[in-house]
């Protein structure tokens, strides 16, 4: 496999400021990380955060599996008061949120 596309290492930052969260997840997002991203949001929800941030701009990879996971959010966040803001990712990355509609659905800010 070549290098760039041999997976990258995952990790999932959170840093906690006043009553917003802002994660970071860098590497692949797919189906063998997504729980990892998910554990981050919902330990910041349940702190009592009341927006939270994904950077998108570590990913090298998102599936649908990652797709999957942020829609989840942006669902619960319509309907449970809190705000889900992304920072958009490389090309790469947006060319999904394009490619299903899903850019459409989202709320996006400059990071």
């Amino acid at each position: 496999m070549s290098e760039e596309f041999a997976p990258k290492p995952f990790h999932c930052a959170v840093d906690v400021r006043e009553d917003a969260a802002f994660v970071r997840p860098e590497g692949d997002l797919d189906m063998s990380t997504a729980s990892e991203v998910e554990a981050v949001m919902r330990t910041a929800f349940d702190a009592g955060v009341k927006r939270l941030v994904v950077d998108l701009r570590g990913l090298y990879f998102m599936d649908s599996t990652g797709l999957t996971l942020l829609t989840r959010w942006n669902n619960a966040s319509n309907r449970d008061g809190f705000a889900l803001v992304l920072i958009p990712g490389h090309e790469r990355i947006q060319r999904l949120f394009t490619l299903t509609g899903l850019h459409e659905y989202f709320t996006f800010t400059a990071g």
